[in-house]
């Protein structure tokens, strides 16, 4: 027998020479039969010299020739001869025969030769994979079109060539590659290409792409066959050759598919590039079916994960090969895909289905899909795929975002709404795509009152405003606003919101007084129910522009009447694809802004070559069109002209030629192509010297060219782009089709200025993006800054010049960021006196100060300009609103036109301006005198602008405000020294470096300036603390030596980290600034991502310059932001970019959050005392007179907040005072601190009692909405009890919270009635809901904002603190309280627990929650390396001298690792959850596994994963626990209060109640340990007699306790309401956290008069999470059956005879019970419910209809899981047995119902479940519940062979039934009963009909029908025990009489009421 490793071998080796084959060719000569016979032989001789020194053969290489004149003659095909000899023969036989007077036409024989000669049947051997060669030798130009022709032939695969015989071919030449473009006759280097094969390296296209990870995901399936397989192995091994594969680089993966998913190659493989490469070759092929989603989510799941070598901050690209339509569903796997951050590209071959293709790619899909008409097509797609997808990888870096943001910076005010689709066929992870785009886009604006204001309406059936533009004026507030919104569901009427949106704009407008621009962005997924195109037209006729977009099912066609403009109509296949749709439309919307006042020269150079089809020509033509339309055309503007070119330039028309858009459109359509070659750099030269003066341009402005091409100039291009360049012209490149992107490059000098696309149908795509491009420019906006005009107003200017001065101010306040904390301005005119027009504190608007402007007039007289400079400088003063105290640049514009009357004071007058800190700048216009231009600027040239005329004046010159705005920061320069550097090269960097430090403020408290070089190794330079002086730092600098070497960057980041250290310099403790500057021409030789991701880690923001030919992408990977990252093509570039580098170094401020700005409102409550006339709120309440102040002064002061830094906290306060009507009798505005406005508040005269009402809230939700643009506000209101009913309260405040506040808190006066009662409406105090706050507690204050601030301003879900402890008693003075805190932080992703009291050694594992429904487990780890010093702690509050004691200095703070990581910031989200309906994933799940299991808990455990418990885990961290309770508990008692309860009785309960108390540890903190308790009195009603937060003491809880009272009554005992009273009441505010347990004890005196009720109570309860525990002190043995029932034994039921006995299980089983630690004791109860065996047929029936909203069905999915879950399902449906079988069906509106499955489908739960939560979608239509019961029992539930014993319909109720439904609905449910059929009703939200439900429900009814305000995810039910059970009987003997009468059919639906 053979050896298995021989036959391996063997196999190998045999698939090895596979591949090998393919390196032979097809090489076909076409000859022009017009060469004479003496160039022929030499032909003839060289095609024989390579036939004979190559092998050629049958099964080699194979020739064919032909010879073409007007037709072709054919001398030999590929397949006539099978030898060598033989093909040297026939070539020694060809005889060329002349045709000189024939037409030569080379194209039509080409297209002959594609058809005929190169096919399969002519011996062609394309389909086998081989390469093909076409090989043209002319010897003229030919007589037809041959570019296209060789451009199709290229597209097929054919590798065309050229063999000249003299300068011919040039239409051809243009389009060939280099390779084959042959000099007559020599043909050794066609030699040279077939024997090097497909031996080819990196791509010029992707040797920028050099760092990303690509997973190609391939199809194996039985329909592709072996023969293509190898076809599809050749273009992988192309494809991944034309990468620059390596770990470090371009990391591969590989994995195929079938029907099971096989991984190749990870990510991580540590393979080279040969080895990958030679194990594609040989890549297995197994055949099956096709399963396309499967892989998806194998890759997604095995492939993308950092464990298998996914990098962080790299490009995650897949590209998945198939050739048929998938098997499974592809859609959601895809969803996934993208939502983690992969491109999808996908190659569709013969079968593939393109709708599937459009799911599964990345948008836009005319991008990212490639579909090929046979495996023969692949190798020829390849070169198209590498370009299009290198060039995005490259482009990734390119953020456009940017460009556009900085546009929309200058888009100073508009209005837009977002109109967004609420609809119920959008899923919530769709419904939060939108919400993440609708905030990606809000961000792109300046948000502000008086600039862009944004508004939203979400609709359904009917719209619903969630906000006005007038309720929020900054980006934070938006951003929460927007995530809090909520999906309701329902229909799609766009066209009723669309009408809606007409009143909107209208208030919008009406709230500004004037008119601003107005967008409207409809965003929605589905066809309108209602008519769209009047209500859109009605809204654009208000001048509003709509951008309509359209995803999933949307319709083209409407959403094109919505936004009235093609172009503004977008369409998306996925809701994960909405931000690529942000740049063309925030592009849109501020082009307009972004050029104005932008005078450009713009010349486009054309391709007019051969290669570009007719049809191309023309849209290429509508491209530059269309570009012209959206550009402001006009002689001071923009001036356009157009350069086309081929073999030769031609000027169109010029710079001067035309200034009119018509004109301009005009001569573009008279374009005619010129159809020749390609010669670039020709063109270039030519179009320079157009952009002269002389030849119409104007140089001082922006210039700029823009090149069409597609296709590769045959001259160089380098050196005429870099010349055109020097001469400051920009240049961009767009590439089409076979443009080459290197060249692109190379004429653009940067790859931001680089476009490509994949033919010119995409060109479009381009517009708005381009037109922001052309008008960006590199002056620095003007953001912050006081800026005054003196305008010289005197005699000599006329009023049309005079106006064009007023143009010149316009436009530059244009310019800027006009706003009272930006840019201010001011305006002196002056003549022979000087006047101020307006000064810098007038205006804080563009507006206002444009308005101003215009209003100006000249003043006329003389030009004293000395005495205006004189007069301006008080203006600058803070009496006018100058700023120079905050360091603010103050800039003085002098414009004049002619001499001064008095020049003599020019030069003291403005010196005085300088040495004041005013940087002044002179215009001078026609007859101004340069000197004393000059003499103004203090000799300064590079502040003096001049124009000869005063239309001249335009914004043509940029400025430096200052050399730096930062006051602080610490900045390391690292220096690249290897030896690609020249010495020339390295001199320009030192001076580079030196200049950018010129411009810094370094000094030992300013800035500071260390210094580093690398090649191989790190160099020291010098620290941060060497040097305090510029001039010290710049003498090192040009004294330091290059060394020469290699490029190590990841080591000298590595190494840099120690310049950032406090020992040497570094202030970051201090909140400075951390910066790093890298300076590098070359490519890394090590890694660089984690040094990188280190330093940022630390809070060091990265900078890094690449000048030359760097990899982008590996700069990226360092900088983390491409607005980090700078290039310039040489080192002479790198005077271009300092002002941008030097202007990024000084916005970068230390990596806090955003500011926090607080708003707190106080009102005042005082209605309880009588009051006399002019009382004062005060008045009768000493304690509020003595502490509001101190109140007010600790709320105005927030400190310790661990994100913002203190300077960034804005606390503003304002006062209240209302009546009962909600009018205000005492009102102030957000404002400082002000000890003044306190007193005012506390002596108002009060005319009217006030009262805390509905109405009082509802004034507050109205005043904030008015006042308050904060991101924190909350509303504090002092009062001395309720004035309404509490409940009406809760419902006003929950509207409150709603609408966007943060926080209600209530503070107790003296003598307030029901203190407790006042909390009941608060919200927002996180964990410290303990007793209710009074204005006599001393730390009400710091109550008020401790968790609050840190949540909302941090984002942190919790802050464990130690509660305040008691005031001391009078002490000596002191300084500072020092606040005691327990500290929860981050460090690496592992959050550790400083100090939790547990009464173990060892750290427990903590819980945190933002909500009930959403909690995170995170486990400490192991303990990091020594981390910084940490930062200061923070300071106590300051008390009176008589009521503290002295404290103690603060410790020092404690060393953390990481930056700020000083408090508990909010966690990362978990998995995603069960996918909801339609299509939506579920809720987002606590990450308990891998993915958090980083750190080793114990060095036992090997592993961490899915397989360790939860109990392990709590085990592991904390061994020997024993408190009791063991995890945090919610404790309730409920004492029995009925008539029968004697006092005797009352005190077993009593006793019985403490006995149970004395071992439990009450919690006295907030923190998530021990027990906080409850107790209720109850009989026919409940009352609560405690409150968890009353008592934290257990000691005051063990006091109240024995101070309870039995209240006597003859109320008789409702356990059953007291039960329900519990679960909805008493816990309703509970502590969350994974493990907090819920524990009822009721003390019973006997049986309960609702007895019937207890069942759906404890199904409650079940689902509530709660514990019951009965102590009954008789027999009772009803409310022992319903326990038993509701809760399968997940209770305990005792009789209370001996107190003792019966604490032991109540504790041991329910308070202290402990599910890691079980004992035998409690072994009843049941953590993993075991299925129940019930002999039932279930058919659940689910409401679909549409009213059903989109999570109200996701929940019903989930519920219906559960009840499967809970089910033994029979595995034999379809024969006898006593398990249970279960169907679902759907109602469907009026048509027949869907059956989902049937009685006798599914064997077992798992895939019933399956197919209820994946596969079940919502039918929509109206509810005909009637109708659908009809058919469930008919065709389903009775209709079923081997039926069960018993028979049960449970069905799901969400709406009312139609109208004509209703009696069918009323005969079929009683027909059921009668039928035996228990039918079970659950009912959804506020839409059904009760009398419907009940009707509809089996007896009794309490026991059948099950109310849910709303169904959550994690919903369950437990009905199938009720059947199971035997509780009830079906029919009940009540319904005996009835059923006896029911004589109808289900025909005739006659029923006679009984």
């Amino acid at each position: 027998m053979m050896n298995c490793t021989v036959i391996i071998q063997i196999i190998i080796l045999f698939c090895c020479l596979s591949a090998l084959e393919k390196k032979y060719a097809d090489v076909f000569f076409l000859v022009d039969s017009k060469i004479p016979h003496g160039p022929i032989a030499k032909f003839k001789d060289e095609l024989t010299k390579l036939i004979k020194e190559i092998n050629v053969g049958i099964s080699t290489h194979r020739f064919g020739l032909a010879q073409y004149a007007e037709d072709v003659q054919v001398h030999f095909k590929l397949n006539t001869h099978k030898t060598k000899q033989e093909t040297l023969k026939g070539v020694q036989a060809f005889r060329s025969y002349m045709k000189p007077n024939q037409p030569h036409n080379l194209g039509h024989a080409m297209n002959y030769t594609k058809v005929n000669l190169l096919t399969h049947e002519a011996g062609g051997r394309a389909h086998l994979g081989y390469k093909q060669y076409l090989i043209a030798v002319s010897g003229n130009e030919s007589d037809d079109p041959v570019g296209m022709v060789a451009k199709l032939l290229m597209a097929d695969g054919v590798d065309v060539g050229s063999l000249s015989f003299g300068n011919v071919l040039i239409n051809l030449q243009d389009t060939l590659p280099t390779k084959l473009v042959f000099e007559f006759p020599k043909l050794g280097p066609l030699k040279n290409l077939l024997l090097a094969g497909e031996r080819e390296g990196i791509a010029e296209d992707c040797k920028g792409a050099n760092v990303a990870d690509v997973v190609f995901i391939v199809d194996e399936s039985g329909s592709i066959e072996k023969t293509n397989f190898q076809l599809v192995r050749d273009f992988l091994h192309s494809m991944v050759g034309s990468l620059d594969v390596g770990l470090n680089r371009v990391r591969v993966g590989l994995v195929t598919y079938q029907d099971s998913t096989t991984a190749h190659i990870y990510l991580d493989t540590p393979r080279g590039k040969a080895e990958i490469l030679q194990y594609i070759s040989i890549l297995p092929y197994s055949g099956g079916g096709t399963q396309t989603g499967a892989a998806l989510n194998f890759t997604r799941e095995q492939i993308f994960i950092e464990t298998r070598g996914k990098r962080k901050g790299v490009q995650q690209v897949a590209v998945v090969i198939t050739d048929g339509e998938s098997q499974d569903r592809v859609s959601e796997a895809a969803l996934n895909l993208r939502r983690d951050g992969v491109t999808i590209y996908c190659i569709g071959i013969r079968g593939a289905k393109i709708s599937e293709l459009e799911e599964m790619a990345s948008h836009p899909s005319h991008g990212h899909i490639f579909n090929v008409e046979s495996f023969t097509k692949l190798m020829p797609l390849k070169r198209e795929l590498q370009k299009i997808l290198c060039t995005n990888i490259i482009h990734e870096v390119v953020k456009e975002e940017t460009v556009i943001k900085k546009a929309c910076g200058q888009k100073d005010d508009a209005d837009i709404f977002f109109l967004m689709d609420d609809s119920g066929s959008i899923g919530h992870e769709d419904f939060n795509d939108m919400k993440k785009f609708i905030i990606q886009l809000l961000k792109t604006f300046r948000i502000g009152k008086n600039h862009v204001r944004i508004g939203l309406v979400k609709y359904s059936d009917s719209p619903t405003l969630e906000f006005e533009p007038t309720t929020y004026s900054d980006v934070r507030a938006l951003e929460k606003a927007v995530n809090g919104i909520s999906h309701k569901g329902g229909g799609t009427k766009t066209g009723g919101a669309l009408n809606d949106m007409i009143g909107h704009f209208d208030k919008a407008e009406a709230s500004r007084g004037y008119k601003v621009p107005k967008y409207l962005i409809v965003i929605t997924d589905g066809k309108s129910q209602d008519e769209v195109k009047d209500p859109a037209d009605k809204i654009r006729a208000k001048d509003v522009i709509i951008h309509a977009i359209g995803v999933k099912d949307s319709n083209k066609k409407e959403l094109e009447e919505i936004a009235g403009d093609p172009s503004r109509s977008h369409f998306v296949h996925n809701f994960d694809a909405l931000p690529s749709l942000s740049i063309d439309i925030t592009s849109d919307i501020c082009s307009s802004d972004a050029c104005k006042y932008v005078p450009l020269d713009i010349i486009f150079l054309v391709d007019s070559s051969g290669s570009i089809s007719k049809k191309s020509y023309k849209t290429m033509k509508d491209f530059i069109k269309s570009l012209v339309s959206k550009s402001a055309i006009g002689k001071n503007d923009m001036h356009i002209a157009v350069m086309q070119f081929s073999s030769e330039p031609k000027m169109e028309f010029s710079l001067d030629t035309y200034y009119s858009q018509d004109e301009i459109l005009k001569a573009i359509d008279a374009m005619q192509q010129m159809d020749q070659n390609t010669y670039t750099g020709k063109a270039i030269k030519e179009v320079s010297q157009y952009f002269s003066q002389s030849r119409g341009g104007r140089p001082g402005i922006g210039q700029r060219l823009l090149i069409i091409t597609d296709g590769k100039a045959q001259d160089d291009v380098k050196v005429p782009a870099a010349e055109l360049r020097a001469k400051n012209v920009v240049i961009y490149a767009i590439g089409v089709d076979r443009a080459e992107t290197s060249q692109l490059k190379d004429l653009s000098g940067s790859q931001e200025r680089v476009f490509y696309e994949k033919d010119f149908d995409e060109l479009k795509q381009l517009e708005n993006q381009l037109v922001v491009k052309l008008c960006e420019q590199d002056c620095k906006k003007t953001e912050r800054a006081d800026i005054i005009f003196l305008v010289d107003g005197s005699t000599s200017i006329s009023q049309t010049d005079f106006g064009s001065m007023q143009i010149f101010m316009k436009s530059f306040v244009e310019k800027a960021t006009v706003g009272k904390d930006q840019t201010r301005f001011g305006v002196i005119l002056y003549a022979t006196t000087p006047a101020s027009y307006f000064v810098l504190k007038d205006f804080e608007s563009k507006r206002d100060v444009l308005t101003a402007i215009s209003n100006i007039t000249a003043p006329a007289g003389d030009t004293y300009t000395s005495a205006a400079l004189k007069f301006s400088s008080q203006y600058f003063g803070a009496v006018h609103g100058g700023r120079k105290a905050l360091k603010v640049p103050q800039i003085l514009m002098v414009i004049t036109d002619g001499e001064a009357t008095d020049p003599h004071d020019l030069k003291p007058a403005s010196d005085k301006l300088r040495e004041d800190g005013v940087t002044v700048f002179s215009i001078g216009v026609k007859g101004a005198k340069m000197e004393e231009l000059k003499t103004m600027a203090g000799g300064d040239t590079s502040k003096v602008f001049y124009v000869d005329d005063f239309c001249g004046l335009i914004p043509v010159f940029c400025f430096s405000l200052a050399a730096c705005e930062k006051e602080k920061a610490d900045v390391i320069f690292l220096l690249d020294q290897s030896g690609s550097i020249s010495v020339e090269s390295y001199t320009l960097m030192i001076n580079f470096t030196a200049q950018l430090v010129k411009s810094l403020d370094v000094r030992e408290y300013s800035i500071r300036v260390g210094v580093a070089q690398f090649s191989d190794d790190p160099k020291h330079e010098f620290y941060l603390d060497k040097y305090s002086s510029k001039e010290d730092v710049i003498r090192h600098l040009q004294s330091i030596k290059q060394t020469g070497g290699n490029t190590y960057i990841g080591k000298a980041l590595g190494y840099i980290k120690k310049y950032f250290e406090v020992s040497h310099g570094s202030r970051r403790n201090d909140w400075v600034p951390q910066n790093l500057v890298l300076i590098t021409d070359g490519d890394s030789h090590d890694d660089v991502e984690d040094a990188a991701v280190e330093l940022r880690s630390l809070g060091i923001v990265v900078f890094a310059i690449g000048v030359g030919d760097v990899h982008m992408l590996e700069l990226l990977q360092i900088t983390g932001t491409p607005e980090k990252l700078f290039t310039t093509r040489n080192f002479e570039g790198l005077e271009t970019i300092k002002e941008k580098v030097v202007d990024a170094i000084c916005k970068t401020m230390f990596p806090f959050a955003a500011g926090c700005t607080i708003d707190v409102a106080m009102g005042f409550d005082i209605s309880r005392r009588p009051r006399a006339p002019g009382e004062m709120p005060i008045s009768g309440h000493t304690k509020l007179q003595t502490f509001l102040p101190e109140i007010a002064r600790y709320l105005s002061s927030v400190q310790g907040l661990c994100c913002v830094h203190p300077k960034d906290v804005e606390t503003r306060m304002s006062y209240h005072v209302f009546n009962r009507n909600g009018q205000s009798l005492y009102d102030t505005n957000f404002e400082d601190y002000s000890e003044d406005a306190v007193k005012k508040v506390m002596t108002h005269l009060l005319s009217e009692p006030t009262y805390f009402n509905t109405a009082l809230l509802n004034a507050f939700k109205e005043m904030f909405l008015t006042k308050s643009g904060a991101n924190v506000k909350v509303l504090v209101i002092f009062s001395d009890g309720l004035d309404e009913d509490v409940m009406k309260l809760e419902q006003e405040s929950e509207l409150l919270r709603q609408s966007g506040k943060n926080a209600l808190l209530t503070v107790a006066l003296e003598k307030a009635r029901d203190p407790a009662q006042l909390q009941m409406v608060e919200f927002g105090r996180g964990f410290n809901y303990h007793l209710p706050l009074s204005i006599g507690m001393p730390n009400v204050a710091s109550t008020i904002f401790k968790q609050i601030v840190n949540r909302e301003c941090c984002g942190i879900t919790c802050k464990c603190s130690g509660h305040e402890g008691v005031r001391g008693s009078p002490g000596t003075p002191g300084s500072k309280v020092t606040e005691i805190q327990t500290s929860i932080h981050f460090v690496h992703d592992v959050l550790s627990v400083s100090t939790l009291t547990w009464g173990i050694s060892f750290t427990p594992p903590t819980y945190l929650s933002t909500s009930s429904d959403s909690e995170t487990l995170a486990v400490q780890g192991s303990r990091g390396q020594k981390g910084q010093s940490g930062f200061p702690g923070e300071e106590g509050v300051s008390v009176s001298q008589s009521t503290h004691l002295r404290s103690q200095r603060g410790e020092t703070g404690r060393r953390v690792s990481g930056s700020a990581n000083i408090c508990c910031f909010k966690g990362q989200p978990g998995d995603p959850g069960i996918k909801g309906s339609p299509g939506s994933p579920g809720p987002r799940g606590a990450p308990v596994g891998n993915r958090n299991c980083k750190a080793r808990l114990r060095p036992d455990v090997e592993a961490c994963g899915p397989e360790i418990s939860f109990c392990a885990v709590v085990l592991l961290s904390s061994p020997g626990r024993s408190e009791c309770p063991a995890f945090p508990t919610e404790l309730v008692f409920g004492l029995d209060m009925s008539k029968d309860v004697t006092p005797a009785i009352f005190q077993r309960q009593r006793d019985a109640l403490l006995s149970l108390l004395e071992d439990v540890t009450v919690s006295e903190s907030n923190c998530p340990t021990g027990a906080r308790v409850a107790v209720v009195g109850y009989s026919s009603h409940s009352r609560h007699l405690i409150r968890f937060h009353d008592y934290h003491s257990k000691k005051q809880l063990t006091e109240a306790v024995k101070n309870i009272a039995l209240e006597r009554s003859d109320n008789l005992r409702y356990l059953g309401a007291a039960m329900h009273f519990v679960a909805h009441s008493t816990f309703k505010r509970v502590r969350g956290g994974l493990t907090t347990r819920k524990v009822a004890v009721f003390f019973s005196g006997g049986q309960s008069q609702d007895v019937d009720d207890v069942v759906p109570v404890m199904m409650g309860y079940r689902a509530f999470k709660i514990f019951p525990v009965v102590l009954s002190l008789r027999n009772a043995p009803a409310i022992s059956r319903a326990m038993e029932v509701g809760l399968f034994q997940q209770s305990v039921l005792s009789d209370l005879i001996c107190i003792n006995a019966a604490a032991k299980p109540v504790q041991n089983c329910a308070i202290c019970y402990d599910p890691c630690k079980r004992s035998e004791e409690c072994a009843f109860i049941q953590e993993q419910l075991q299925p129940q065996e019930v002999d039932v047929d279930l058919v659940m029936v689910v409401d679909s209809s549409r009213e059903m909203q989109a999570d109200e069905y996701a929940g019903a999915q989930q519920l219906l899981s559960s009840v499967v879950e809970q089910l033994a399902v029979t595995s034999q449906p379809r024969r006898g047995s006593n398990r249970a079988r279960v169907a679902v069906v759907q109602q469907s509106g009026t048509g027949t119902p869907k059956v989902e499955f049937s009685l006798q489908t599914y064997q077992d739960q798992d895939r019933m479940r399956e197919h209820l939560i994946q596969t079940m979608q919502q039918q929509g239509g109206s509810s005909a519940l009637g109708q659908t019961l009809e058919f469930t029992l008919r065709e389903v539930l009775l209709k079923a062979t081997q039926p069960r014993r018993k028979k049960a319909l449970l069905v799901l109720v969400g709406t009312e039934t139609a109208y004509s439904d209703r009696t069918k609905l009323q005969y079929i449910s009683q027909k059921a009963k009668c039928e035996g059929v228990a039918l079970f009703v659950v009912t959804v939200g506020d839409r059904y009909s009760r009398a419907q439900v009940e009707e509809l429900a089996s007896l009794p009814v309490q026991q059948h029908l099950i109310h849910v305000d709303r169904l959550k995810a994690d919903d369950s039910l437990s009905l199938p025990v009720v059947v199971s059970e035997g509780v009830n009987t079906y029919p009940p003997p009540s319904l005996k009489q009835t059923c006896s009468r029911l004589i109808g059919q289900q025909d005739t639906l006659l029923y006679i009421n009984g």
